[in-house]
């Protein structure tokens, strides 16, 4: 039983003498700064993106075609009409106004919507209603002709490449 004390002693100051204190750790740690990254949030207006890219003088803000377009409107000269010239000028009436609805179609899109109507696995009824909404302004008429009752307009659209960038990029 001696022989187990002695050696539970010896153990335990050998696990003593060799584990001893260095002084590591036993002083408190110095703090160290704290970082802190602040974030700074800022929205930017269309206009100071406009003058930065302006200022920077960047090559794709300049280098924007300008766009046209042109379109041929057609209007039919009605038969019930008190004159030729009233013919005429409702005929030129009509194609103005299918030149504008063309180039609205071009500029904005068509909405189309249908509807059909079966019965006894035959079809009834069928409706396609199409509809252009636009604002067209600064068009012209560059050409127009009238033969045999059909009045035809040249109508053209110009467009400066920013105008454009800022209307119907989307």
């Amino acid at each position: 039983m001696n022989k187990f004390v002695f050696l539970i002693s010896c153990s335990l100051g050998a696990l003593i003498f060799f584990s001893g204190c260095n002084g590591i750790g036993m002083q408190p740690e110095a703090k160290k700064p704290e970082v802190v990254q602040k974030v700074i949030v800022q929205k930017a207006s269309k206009k100071d993106i406009e003058k930065i890219i302006k200022d920077e003088k960047l090559a794709f803000y300049n280098n924007i075609p300008d766009k046209e377009f042109s379109v041929y409107g057609e209007g039919i000269a009605p038969m019930n009409t008190v004159s030729p010239a009233q013919a005429v000028a409702l005929a030129k009436r009509a194609a103005v106004a299918d030149a504008y609805r063309q180039l609205g179609e071009k500029l904005y899109g068509v909405q189309v919507n249908s509807k059909e109507t079966i019965k006894d696995a035959s079809l009834r009824d069928s409706r396609i209603e199409t509809r252009v909404n636009g604002l067209i302004k600064n068009a012209t008429i560059t050409e127009t002709s009238y033969k045999d009752g059909l009045y035809t307009v040249r109508m053209v659209l110009k467009m400066s490449g920013k105008r454009w960038k800022e209307i119907f990029s989307y």
